[in-house]
């Protein structure tokens, strides 16, 4: 559970990236649980939204250990978070904004495609953007960013139960 200060400081960066709080943290839930010194054990990713070594040094830290150490609370990390969005934004949706954090270059990947070999290692389960989306949000969400609605799906769900049910007469 977030502080209200905590709270605010999340509004206030999804509102000037252009995203919603919702999905910010989401986001953050699903990489750190909004732990601050969360350590991904497969790379050097650490923090809210897994600062890999190299976006540290972007960012003007050692490494990702250094930022961690220097900005070890999630308001002061939440800072960061904008900082390193900010070159991303505007987000045409959520897969755009999951995908800054995750693999930047995916963020206009159809939702099918596979991550290179190198970054399926490093994430066990995550092969796809939709399987990323997934583990975010959970399949109801990951469907819609997929762009089924709720009436697809009633069609869908409508139509395999003909199927189904024809079969057994």
């Amino acid at each position: 559970m977030l502080s209200a200060n905590e709270n605010q400081v999340l509004k206030t960066v999804a509102a000037d990236l252009g995203t919603t709080p919702a999905a910010l943290s989401a986001l953050i839930q699903f990489e750190s649980g909004f732990n601050p010194k969360a350590k991904n054990p497969f790379s050097s990713a650490r923090g809210l939204i897994q600062f890999t070594d190299t976006t540290a040094r972007a960012l003007g830290f050692n490494d990702s250990l250094d930022l961690v150490t220097r900005f070890s609370t999630i308001e002061k990390q939440l800072l960061l978070v904008h900082k390193y969005l900010k070159k991303y934004a505007p987000f045409r949706d959520d897969q755009a904004l999951f995908m800054a954090v995750f693999y930047p270059a995916a963020r206009e990947w159809p939702i099918t495609r596979e991550f290179p070999d190198f970054v399926q290692a490093v994430n066990p389960g995550i092969k796809t953007v939709l399987d990323y989306v997934n583990k975010v949000y959970g399949k109801k969400k990951a469907i819609e960013a997929a762009g089924v609605g709720a009436g697809a799906l009633a069609l869908i769900a409508a139509a395999l139960f003909f199927i189904f049910r024809k079969g057994k007469t």
